[in-house]
């Protein structure tokens, strides 16, 4: 798909490349998609795509990993399969416990309160936004999603947008309607709905 839209941003196919690409936000859409779920990407950090599917945005399919890690990974996946598969098993047997074991240590404790200190001014740095829908001023984190002041402006600007409409056909009178996707509407109006209660209530259809 060459485009995708989230949250009312565009996110473009890059040409010659496999990542979208919204150049508003200035982000791709795996690392806007990660940042949504976690907050900002801590400097040194990179978001890899654990199926190597690079259109694959889906949260389960994000991992953060420092940038060393990540040249490290794609570099052995260029390698032939034979070279990628004693990678693999070296990986599985001695360095994924070794990290495990090093991060839980005292020291991977401490390098990573170390990581938290350095970053943490700009992970919490609040800044004063415009709320889109409302046009009211609001303080939040800065981490690149601050488009509305409150969860009720977000879904009005979603409604208003017709992002997530779409059409049904009426239970009763067989028109078209328009409604938005989470509604559980069957009708088009209150007099079909009105119509199609009575119906469920006859006797005739209860037995």
């Amino acid at each position: 798909m060459k485009t995708i839209i989230m949250d009312g941003f565009k996110f473009t196919l890059v040409n010659g490349k496999k990542y979208h690409y919204n150049s508003t936000l200035r982000k791709y859409l795996h690392q806007y998609v990660w940042e949504k779920e976690n907050g900002a990407i801590p400097e040194g950090y990179e978001i890899h795509h654990i199926d190597r599917n690079t259109t694959n945005n889906n949260i389960e399919n994000l991992q953060l990993v420092t940038k060393e890690e990540h040249h490290e990974i794609h570099k052995i996946l260029s390698w032939d399969e034979d070279r990628r598969e004693w990678a693999r098993k070296n990986l599985e047997l001695n360095a994924r416990p070794k990290a495990s074991e090093w991060h839980g240590s005292e020291e991977g404790l401490e390098w990573h309160k170390k990581q938290y200190n350095r970053c943490k001014e700009k992970l919490h740095k609040k800044e004063t936004f415009k709320c889109e829908c409302c046009g009211k001023k609001f303080e939040g984190t800065a981490n690149g999603v601050n488009r509305f002041c409150s969860n009720k402006c977000k879904s009005k600007f979603r409604r208003d947008s017709g992002i997530d409409d779409e059409y049904r056909i009426c239970k009763v009178c067989g028109k078209k309607f328009k409604t938005n996707k989470y509604s559980k509407a069957k009708t088009c109006s209150r007099s079909c709905a009105n119509k199609l209660r009575k119906l469920k209530d006859s006797p005739n259809l209860q037995e």
